[in-house]
């Protein structure tokens, strides 16, 4: 007899009729902070069929030292962890690590996924969840963490470098989490260009986001705090979005 989570597991990719035979995670290391060993085990299969190389670790303590010695590439958190919540372990990690962190959890009200993003968590997953899309979000925010574009872009006072994901304001470096990065990234390489919340979820988020689109305000008031002066080139058009004063890029 399948448990309960077998069965969920089965449930949401029954009918697919595809199977992740690339190795897209290749030379990657994902890091599982999971409390529920079966549901480890679960994920674990998924992501090493996909390419990746798993740790897992039960509790938030034995994480935050499995992150040290190993440098993950994305960590999956799960909330409900023994000890430490996952919303005080994601800070910690934070505080130390630039890696994306996919928070994964039952807790799904809309407090819940903007309280982890405003954590520093960069994708929030709810259970029940299908493995496949989870492997797929685990790629886009892989994906969004080596940017195709190399040159350096000036505005005003603003330097971004996408290469090494560094923003200066007048020369000076300040620190942004990633998909804060990746938001002022893609306004910049749009300068002047109005972009709704819903572009900038399909855009920066990597999928058709299914939370409130004040997420992305959320993240606009953080960048803005971050750039301090310069913070005034992202300009709100009211009931539309955003957009980055600059020179055409």
């Amino acid at each position: 007899m399948l448990s309960p989570v077998g069965a969920m597991f089965i449930a949401v990719n029954r009918g697919t009729g595809r199977s992740m035979t690339e190795q897209v995670g290749r030379g990657r290391t994902i890091l599982i902070i999971e409390d529920d060993r079966e549901m480890a085990r679960l994920v674990r299969t998924y992501l090493e069929h996909a390419g990746y190389t798993v740790e897992h670790a039960e509790t938030g303590e034995e994480g935050i030292a499995c992150t040290q010695r190993i440098h993950p590439h994305l960590i999956l958190l799960d909330l409900m962890l023994p000890l430490r919540s996952g919303w005080e372990i994601c800070r910690v990690l934070r505080a130390s690590i630039s890696a994306p962190i996919i928070m994964v959890t039952g807790r799904g009200t809309e407090d819940d996924r903007l309280r982890g993003f405003a954590e520093g968590a960069d994708d929030y997953v709810t259970k029940p969840f299908s493995p496949r899309e989870l492997v797929a979000r685990i790629g886009a925010v892989l994906r969004r963490n080596h940017p195709t574009v190399t040159r350096i872009i000036e505005t005003g006072f603003l330097k971004i470098d996408p290469a090494q994901r560094i923003v200066f304001v007048r020369n000076k470096n300040v620190a942004l989490r990633e998909r804060e990065f990746d938001l002022l990234l893609y306004l910049a390489l749009h300068p002047n260009v109005v972009c709704s919340r819903a572009d900038l979820l399909d855009h920066v988020w990597g999928y058709d986001f299914a939370g409130d689109e004040r997420t992305v305000d959320t993240h606009v008031r953080r960048v803005r705090e971050a750039l301090g002066p310069a913070g005034s080139l992202l300009k709100t058009v009211w009931g539309i979005g955003y957009k980055l004063i600059g020179d055409e890029v």
